[in-house]
């Protein structure tokens, strides 16, 4: 884990600068905007007024559109399922405009040109059409009107939404909930149309921090919520009503909110490596007092010394009480808010040199706002001495926990042997099934590990069968379509294993007999099981990554020949690197000496010193000429065309997930002085982040996981092979994920750490937590006494 607490280096700086893209920005806004609106609510859905952009006369529009556009089709299946469908058209006295009949008349002639369902009311009835098409499919088009219906849309033609309102009215009596229980992975979590035109809005942990720092009173929130759902992101909108100081560990973490801040033009201070205030720099949004090139626009010479501006100061853990007294010079302490992000990292080390900092940092805190933010942060009474050491600092302030167990995605774990893995399938002794439902209610965020599909094979086995009282069966349950979501889903599934205590040993038999391998082998995954790993890249975590590389570079089966061909090639190239840096050191020595002998003369460059620097240029020239490029066969590329002809018997690729490395990278890897494992490795599409134990790293070795790290983000590697403390370090996305053998001694709170760093985004795609020994997901499963991480917290952070 990097968690070197080191100032930020110019290329890092600049990075700061580089936009976040056009849907990255729109969240952060969204983000931003919900402090003073914290239901906010964006829908960027076309409907015809939208996208003809009309806004005045409505009603008339609404009329004249249906009549025009809709009528037809809505007629056409009011006669051809003899629909008891009739609408009364409200004529408007008022004539539509030139430029709004201009428009309408542009629209018409591209109209066919146009994808329809792009539009919302074409949308709706294409899915009225289907509905009543469809012999076997009804219900999953019904269930898709009656969400699409739900969704903050302004404008749609009312008469349309009329339609769709009868349709669902009418057809009430012949749905039945069961279907869609039954079907819910297909129906709910994974349908397409739901997750394209859903609502964005604030995740209900966000609103809650909001709403609770609106509130004047000074206050700790407690605030646990599942990785992946914007918890680093909530101080973009606490910044528009308090100053905060957002403090952690890892300095990507704090990289990436800054740059989210810098996005939003909101003003910035950052704080690595300080030892004292004096140490803090401002982003030139947050100065006051700055010189500026007129020529370029660029700014330098900020002042630092002068922070009233800074809404934001992101600091590391050693540089907290520097931040601190620095942003108390220009506020008041109730205006400030200390945003801790992960305060449990290192704490599942019985010593470590960041306990001391941590205690220190606590014990001299007198900010009264503090925000704990972490997926695993232990509940409010497990860390009772901690909290009274809070009160007794803080006399009139209030603890607020927020909990969130948001699950709309199912992230599976996998067994060893193959098998999705929930409680039911787990433990035969209904005492430690009545254990685990306890810890689970407890820690919901472990409740998006459960998989839809075989929850819902659960559900409908203990309904068939009538192993609960009527008032727990589906049809009570749930009382109306809308309230068919993952969560409710998943929380009816944990109240079904409450009531099924009398039938225990019968259903879980059953299940055993039934239950089936979601895959025959995991393991192979740069040979046979490659093709198991779709969407998008694999984090593979364990403690020896050395070993774990090693393994997978002798499995893969490059032949000697092949590894000594590569090889003489890399080693060519080291020496032809030498002979250019030799180049470039005898050239820059001179270009010093000269430079000087320049400045003592106040002489131009002449004739003589353009040739010379020519002549290195070509020198240069020629010894890049004899660099080769390095190339593996795609038989060794993980889930290219050749590979997965080589392993499977798969003809085309459909979902399956290789790397994507540009030459350029590829050179630039062979040119460091790191080992050839690597670098073969990385032709397969591996990276692998390790740090090396004896002394310090080389420049190559730091330049080399720079690299890594730039491939992750961009999602250019097919497997990251890292250390289990990487997980703190990275909001990448993976869509697989690894954890070795031996990591069977992790701590709870890791192994939730670790599973998080599995589907991070908002897209539904087919995720797996691939676990290499089961009783990593026992200790997920079931709760753990005398966690090391809420006693250090107690003792780190008790009263002195």
């Amino acid at each position: 884990m990097d968690l070197s607490q080191i100032k930020l280096t110019k290329e890092e700086w600049e990075a700061l600068e580089v936009p976040v893209n056009k849907d990255e920005k729109r969240i952060l806004k969204l983000i931003k905007d919900g402090w003073e609106d914290p239901e906010i609510t964006i829908n960027d859905a076309n409907t015809l007024l939208k996208m003809m952009r009309i806004t005045e006369n409505l009603e008339m529009f609404h009329s004249y559109f249906y009549t025009k556009y809709f009528k037809e089709s809505i007629q056409k299946l009011v006669k051809k399922y003899s629909l008891k469908f009739d609408t009364k058209e409200k004529k408007s006295k008022k004539k539509i405009k030139k430029k709004e009949m201009i428009r309408m008349q542009n629209f018409d002639k591209r109209v066919d040109d146009l994808d329809k369902t792009e539009i919302y009311e074409y949308l709706l009835l294409k899915m009225a059409k289907k509905y009543f098409g469809s012999k076997d499919n009804k219900i999953y088009y019904y269930y898709i009107i009656s969400q699409l219906i739900k969704n903050s849309i302004n404008n749609i033609n009312s008469y349309v939404n009329e339609f769709m309102i009868f349709i669902l009215e009418e057809n009430k009596s012949k749905i039945k909930m069961k279907d869609i229980i039954k079907n819910s992975q297909e129906y709910v979590e994974q349908n397409k149309f739901l997750l394209k035109y859903a609502d964005i809005t604030l995740y209900p942990h966000q609103k809650d921090v909001i709403k609770n720092f609106k509130n004047k009173t000074n206050k700790m929130v407690l605030y646990q919520a599942p990785t992946g759902t914007g918890k680093t992101l909530t101080p973009l909108a606490l910044s528009q009503g308090k100053k905060i100081i957002f403090v952690c560990a890892a300095k990507h973490i704090g990289l990436q909110l800054a740059k989210s801040c810098i996005s939003m033009e909101i003003p910035i201070a950052v704080a690595f490596g300080c030892t004292d205030p004096g140490d803090i720099r401002l982003h030139y949004y947050a100065a006051k007092d700055f010189t500026k090139n007129y020529k370029t626009g660029s700014i330098f010479r900020v002042d630092n010394s002068v922070g009233d501006k800074v809404q934001v100061i992101i600091s590391d853990i050693q540089s907290y009480l520097p931040s601190m007294n620095y942003m108390l010079a220009f506020n008041k302490e109730e205006d400030l808010v200390w945003y801790w992000d992960e305060p449990t990292i290192t704490l599942d080390y019985d010593a470590h040199p960041f306990h001391e900092i941590l205690q220190k940092n606590w014990n001299n805190n007198v900010i009264p706002n503090v925000v704990l933010s972490s997926a695993t942060l232990p509940n409010m009474e497990d860390i009772t001495e901690m909290l009274q050491s809070y009160r007794y600092k803080f006399k009139d302030s209030n603890i607020v926990e927020i909990l969130s167990y948001e699950c709309k995605k199912s992230i599976p774990i996998i067994s060893v042997e193959g098998y999705k893995m929930l409680p039911h399938y787990m433990f035969e002794d209904y005492d430690t099934i009545k254990s685990s439902l306890r810890h689970i209610e407890k820690n919901k965020t472990i409740l998006r590990h459960f998989d839809v599909d075989e929850i819902s094979k659960f559900i409908m086995y203990i309904n068939k069968n009538d192993f609960v009282s009527d008032k727990y069966l589906i049809k009570e349950y749930f009382q109306e379509i809308g309230e068919i979501n993952i969560i409710n889903i998943k929380m009816y599934y944990l109240l079904l294993l409450k009531k099924c205590k009398k039938n225990w040993k019968e259903i879980y038999d059953h299940f055993q007999i039934k239950r089936k391998k979601t895959y025959e082998s995991t393991i192979k995954i740069t040979t046979s099981d490659a093709n198991t790993l779709t969407d998008g890249p694999t984090i593979f975590l364990t403690n020896d990554v050395k070993k774990l590389a090693g393994i997978y570079l002798k499995s893969s089966q490059i032949s000697s020949k092949e590894i000594e061909n590569i090889m003489q090639v890399i080693n060519k190239n080291e020496k032809w690197k030498k002979d250019l840096e030799k180049v470039e050191d005898n050239e820059r020595q001179r270009q010093e000496k000269k430079s000087e002998t320049l400045r003592d003369k106040n002489l131009k460059m002449d004739t003589k010193e353009y040739q010379l620097l020519e002549k290195y240029k070509k020198q240069v020239e020629i010894i890049r000429n004899k660099i080769q490029s390095v190339e593996l066969k795609k038989t060794f590329v993980p889930n290219t065309k050749q590979h997965i002809r080589k392993w499977t018997e798969k003809e085309d690729l459909t979902n399956e997930f290789t790397c994507r490395i540009g030459e350029e990278i590829v050179e630039e890897i062979m040119l460091l002085n790191v080992a050839n494992a690597w670098k073969i490795l990385l032709l397969m599409g591996i990276g692998c982040f390790i740090r090396e134990d004896k002394g310090e790293e080389s420049k190559e070795q730091i330049k080399y996981m720079e690299i890594m790290k730039k491939l992750a983000e961009e999602q250019k590697l097919y497997l990251i092979i890292a250390s289990s403390d990487y997980i703190y370090g990275t909001n990448y996305q993976f869509c697989h994920g690894y954890l070795s053998k031996d990591l069977a001694n992790m701590t709870q709170e890791k192994t939730i750490q670790a599973f998080g760093r599995i589907g991070r985004k908002n897209n539904q795609m087919d995720y797996t937590l691939r676990i290499r020994d089961n009783t990593l997901i026992e200790k997920l499963f079931l709760p753990q006494e005398n966690k090391i991480e809420v006693v250090n917290m107690n003792k780190l952070f008790a009263i002195e």
